[in-house]
């Protein structure tokens, strides 16, 4: 598989993770079904979850249709891709979040180690600086 498909293809995926991701936060969000949550947490801070689970995935769905995939913006993607997963082992180890909240961010793990690996590999695309402005 070519970087390019591949890349298209891990930028569709994380689409389809941040959908589901809205199903769990979306809800109790609104005030309803609590129990899709690992721990309690005000509505107010769901929502901002929520919101920013949708600008990601809205960015990622732009991102695959785009011709020239736009590297800095997947190395953001694949910077929080990263934290997301971080943060749950980190808050797991602390005894905050249950076992189960490591493996259900595994994908995150996975894609964002793949956009980090594409935009390694595309450093190439990137125009060069030939001189910088003066200030």
């Amino acid at each position: 598989m070519s970087s390019d498909k591949l890349i298209r293809s891990a930028l569709w995926a994380s689409v389809v993770l941040n959908a589901a991701g809205l199903v769990v936060f979306v809800p109790p969000a609104l005030g309803y079904a609590q129990d899709l949550l690992p721990i309690p947490a005000p509505r107010f801070f769901v929502a901002q979850v929520a919101v920013t689970i949708a600008l990601f995935g809205g960015a990622y769905a732009w991102l695959a249709r785009q011709p020239r995939i736009d590297r800095p913006l997947v190395v953001v993607g694949g910077i929080g891709k990263l934290a997301f997963f971080g943060l749950a082992l980190a808050y797991w180890l602390a005894g905050d979040l249950p076992a189960a909240a490591v493996p259900q961010a595994t994908p995150d793990l996975i894609l964002g180690a793949v956009f980090l690996w594409w935009a390694r590999g595309h450093r190439a695309d990137a125009p060069a600086i030939t001189s910088v402005p003066a200030s």
